[in-house]
């Protein structure tokens, strides 16, 4: 069987998919990878084929940085908060990946087209995957990047698709759309129906430093703020975190991405130790706790490494991540602003903590993974084709 799997810009869409795809792969069945932009490379490096449905196009010219670094942070709050207070993805981003849909739709159903995939699985917020499945008729499989359960998300999005369904001649429908959940149901949030899957945390490969695999003198902290806020909001925000490392008995492993701006933060403390882009699975095996931004592939992949959390939420459905972080007893949530020594120490002492994020971690072990989940999906394929007859 033939799986395409078609995914906006971006790591946070892309790297929640790549267990699944690779579950397919391994099973014997043809898998292609169908994206653009920052995701096409990272794409290529998961040993898969990709097609670049829309090379050269102008993703920023949709998401532009307006206004200063402290600005552009108050506006990401701001969003977080409506969204945590609403618990659904608010109309302005679903308008935002209309046009990112748009911009990759003529690419996805050409190559669609021409490769005659039987199951598209799409990252949720890929409005072309749901505009080639219904031109081909084939199912659509909903991958969820985050804890937000929303049934009537594709029903909602197809409004801001309109216009590219109309401009490609397919009829504004929906095709058969089933949503897969990357995380167990007592997790979620929200409402609506589907499958849930063991998630596989995945952050690209790497080379392993010989530093992080020595024996540990000291207990070692990582802290990251994801892909998104150090672009968009800057680092400012560690400020605390790295006022209080200078008074711990512990090693600070700053994965800030490549290249970060860490001139807001002045002189580092002698603890702390910036790497460049590392895949955050590695350090996790060999960190004691960590400090991040809250973002739902973050919180779900140190839930599965069963080290303790400290969420500092600033956008997006941060809020809702670090409230999951405090509701299992993991860890802490705290505004940046807000966040102590105090709470490092907890961080690595209290033993509470450290029993209620192994327990978590053995509970998500225990999850049906990606390899169980696709004979149902093929199945679903199966199906379908009887039906088309």
């Amino acid at each position: 069987m033939r799986v395409l799997f078609a995914v906006s810009p971006g790591l946070d869409h892309l790297f929640p998919t790549v267990g699944l795809a690779w579950a397919f792969r391994t099973a014997g069945h043809e898998v292609a990878i169908a994206t653009s932009g920052t995701s096409v490379d990272a794409a290529v490096r998961t040993g898969l084929p990709v097609w670049d449905v829309s090379p050269g196009a102008d993703f920023d010219a949709i998401f532009p940085l307006v206004g200063t670094v402290e600005e552009r942070a108050k506006r990401m709050r701001e969003r977080g908060r409506t969204v945590a207070q609403a618990g659904v993805t608010p109309d302005i981003i679903l308008e935002k990946f209309g046009r990112v849909s748009d911009l990759m739709a003529d690419g996805t159903l050409a190559f669609a087209r021409a490769w005659q995939p039987e199951l598209i699985v799409y990252s949720r917020l890929q409005g072309a995957a749901l505009l080639v499945a219904r031109a081909l008729g084939v199912p659509a499989v909903e991958h969820g990047f985050s804890f937000l359960r929303e049934g009537s998300m594709p029903q909602r999005f197809l409004p801001h698709l309109a216009p590219v369904y109309e401009r490609l001649g397919v009829p504004v429908e929906l095709p058969d759309v089933t949503s897969l959940y990357f995380a167990p149901e007592h997790l979620m949030y929200g409402e609506g129906t589907g499958w849930t899957m063991r998630s596989v945390p995945y952050h690209g490969g790497g080379a392993i430093p010989g530093w992080l695999v020595e024996p540990r003198q000291r207990p070692r902290i990582c802290v990251t703020l994801g892909t998104t806020v150090p672009h968009v909001a800057g680092v400012g925000s560690l400020g605390r975190v790295l006022q209080a490392a200078g008074d711990l008995d512990a090693e600070f492993v700053l994965a800030l991405g490549d290249d970060p701006h860490l001139a807001p933060l002045g002189r580092l403390p002698d603890n702390c130790r910036v790497v460049d882009w590392t895949p955050l699975s590695l350090l996790l095996a060999n960190c004691d706790a960590i400090v991040h931004h809250g973002g739902a592939g973050t919180t779900l992949a140190s839930a599965h490494a069963g080290v303790p959390q400290l969420a500092m939420p600033h956008g997006a459905d941060n809020w809702i991540n670090a409230d999951i972080v405090t509701r299992c007893g993991v860890g802490l949530n705290r505004e940046p602003e807000e966040m102590t020594v105090d709470d490092l120490h907890a961080l690595l002492g209290d033993p509470t903590i450290r029993k209620a994020a192994g327990a978590l971690a053995a509970e998500l072990a225990a999850e049906p993974g990606p390899d169980q989940l696709v004979p149902r999906l093929v199945g679903l394929a199966e199906t379908a084709t009887r039906v088309r007859g």
